[in-house]
């Protein structure tokens, strides 16, 4: 049995291929298979897998129309024969010893999965920077060095890292899993399944990947696709139903589905923002029964995600829904700052009074 399976789904990337297969090719781990599933490209991504599969017999190429990212990643679940499954981008590149790493410890720990760290690289100035979200630091501090499963976590699990290429798997666990299909933020459901049906889970807190930031990608454009969150987010809440844990999760999961909806929305512009913003709204709508049903929906929203969410239900455009939001939480500065503003009179009107003891010799106290 080979000791990885490399999936590798391809759709024009001429420009940054050849990087990531000389990433693939050179792994200190030589025990591997690199399964790279051309999705229909156009340009000259698939002559690129060509000469490099004549120059290493690693390297097997499947080609189909043009299905997009997730039917790429499971058609290339037809071809594992690794012990251990490994996703990476076409545009990224991976640290040389990332698979050696990575399956020695998979095997010493017995993990289903592991999840590592990535770090970004501009593809134009060439520079490396840390992202706060992949650094997982929760996580990091939570779990150390020790094995663990989502109870462990559960009050952190949707603050976690999702991206797939920061993932390794077991074969004979991920192969039972698929990644839903035309559907952006695919990632978020999949590693849901993975992290609710895991008994074992390792964090490497090191980065063994390069994820490369470029104009034209798919993740750094934004799209009428931001739609898809909605419907990704309200598969999540199914599947911990489905998994009786949503009493467990319940809290996290309101909170960050009202509060991204309303941050997604101003990552968007004109139409777009539109467009998005009657999406929210039609999906709070179709909710606000359902939550409201919940005796425990408004206790557990923070103030603000309630704003937002009864905002969202009575504004009739993006504007006046970012208004109404930003209105409520003014006001509530202004409540804060008039308290303040007493609590400040106060502490002068008492500091006067403090005025006959400022002779006094205060040496002998000790502060520790």
């Amino acid at each position: 049995m080979t000791k990885i399976s490399v999936i590798v789904p391809v759709y024009n990337v001429e420009d940054y291929l050849g990087e990531c297969l000389d990433s693939l090719i050179t792994q200190t781990l030589s025990d591997i298979e690199i399964i790279c599933i051309n999705d229909g490209s156009t340009d000259n991504s698939l002559e690129i897998l060509t000469n490099y599969s004549k120059r290493d017999s690693r390297i097997k190429i499947i080609t189909q129309e043009n299905k997009g990212l997730s039917s790429a990643r499971n058609r290339g679940f037809e071809f594992i024969n690794g012990k251990y499954t490994y996703f990476i981008d076409s545009d990224d590149i991976l640290k040389s010893d990332a698979l050696e790493k990575l399956y020695n410890l998979a095997c010493d720990k017995n993990t289903d999965f592991i999840i590592f760290k990535l770090i970004n690289f501009d593809s134009e100035t060439k520079e490396f920077s840390k992202n706060d979200y992949f650094e997982a630091k929760k996580l990091a501090k939570r779990v150390e060095n020790k094995v663990f499963n989502y109870k462990d976590i559960i009050d952190i699990v949707f603050s976690t890292p999702v991206s797939t290429p920061g993932n390794f798997y077991k074969s004979e666990f991920v192969k039972n899993f698929r990644f839903i299909e035309n559907k952006i933020f695919e990632d978020n459901l999949f590693f849901a399944e993975c992290i609710f049906n895991a008994k074992r889970v390792y964090f490497l807190n090191q980065h063994l990947y390069y994820r490369r930031i470029r104009p034209d990608s798919i993740t750094t454009t934004p799209t009428k696709n931001y739609v898809d969150r909605i419907y990704i987010s309200n598969r999540i809440f199914d599947l911990t139903k489905k998994l009786n844990l949503f009493e467990d999760c319940k809290k996290q999961l309101y909170n960050k589905k009202i509060n991204l909806a309303y941050n997604y929305l101003f990552e968007l512009e004109g139409e777009d923002r539109e467009y998005f913003f009657s999406e929210v709204k039609k999906d709070f709508q179709n909710k606000k029964e359902e939550f409201e049903g919940d005796h425990d929906f408004l206790k557990v929203l923070y103030p603000k995600s309630k704003k937002i969410f009864y905002a969202g239900l009575s504004s009739t455009s993006a504007n006046e829904f970012k208004l109404a939001v930003e209105s409520e939480t003014s006001d509530h500065s202004v409540t804060l700052e008039k308290e303040n503003d007493g609590f400040k009179k106060k502490i002068k009107k008492d500091f006067k009074s403090l005025i006959p003891f400022k002779n006094i010799n205060f040496k002998f106290l000790k502060f520790k």
